[in-house]
C-alpha cells in the first residue's frame, strides 16, 4: 500500500518541480509580470465594475486584458505551492499530507481571490475547474493521491491551452 502512494507523489513533485523550473525563466526574463498580477488583485474589488464595463466594450474575440494577468498570476501562485511540496519532501519521497493539504488550500484561496471580480471567459472557466480539483484535493486526507487520480491532467492542460490563447505560455 506505501509503494503505490509513493509513485504519484514523486510523479507530483516531479510535474511540480518541472513548472516551477518554467516560472523561474519568466521571473528572469523580467519583473514587470509579476507586478501585473498583485496589481489585478489587490484593486479588484474597487475596480470590478469598472473592469466589467471595460470588458463589455472590448473588441469581439479579443482577450480581456485580465486574463493575462490571471494567468501570470495562476503560474506564479502554482509554482509557490509546488516549491513548498517540493521543500517538504522528504528523502524517501514522501511529503506529509499536512503539507500538501495546506499548499493546495492557499492555492485554491489566492485562485479563488483572484477570480472574484473576473469576467467569465475561457480562462476563467479554465481556472476555477483547477482550484475547484485542488480544492477536493486539499480535504482529502491522501491530497497526492486524490489530484493524482482525478481529472486534474486534463483541467490543466485546459488552462494551459486556455492562457497560451491569450499569450501567456505557462505549464501547469
Amino acid at each position: 500500500m506505501m509503494r503505490s502512494r509513493i509513485v504519484p507523489a514523486v510523479l507530483l513533485c516531479a510535474a511540480l518541480a518541472g513548472l516551477a523550473a518554467c516560472d523561474d525563466a519568466d521571473t528572469e526574463a523580467g519583473s514587470a509580470p509579476s507586478a501585473a498580477p498583485s496589481a489585478v488583485a489587490s484593486t479588484g474589488a474597487a475596480s470590478a465594475p469598472a473592469a466589467t464595463t471595460g470588458a463589455a466594450s472590448a473588441p469581439a474575440g479579443a482577450a480581456p486584458a485580465n486574463d493575462k494577468a490571471l494567468c501570470e498570476m495562476l503560474n506564479k501562485t502554482a509554482s509557490t505551492m509546488k516549491n513548498t511540496i517540493a521543500n517538504g519532501q522528504k528523502a524517501d519521497g514522501h511529503v506529509e499530507p499536512a503539507d500538501v493539504q495546506n499548499a493546495f488550500a492557499k492555492f485554491h484561496k489566492a485562485v479563488d481571490e483572484a477570480l472574484l471580480f473576473a469576467t467569465d471567459s475561457k480562462v476563467t472557466s479554465a481556472a476555477r475547474a483547477v482550484a475547484d480539483e485542488v480544492s477536493k484535493a486539499a480535504a482529502d486526507p491522501d491530497p497526492i493521491g486524490t489530484a493524482a487520480d482525478s481529472g486534474f491532467e486534463k483541467l490543466s492542460t485546459d488552462l494551459t491551452t486556455a492562457c497560451q490563447s491569450v499569450g501567456v505560455t505557462i505549464n501547469f
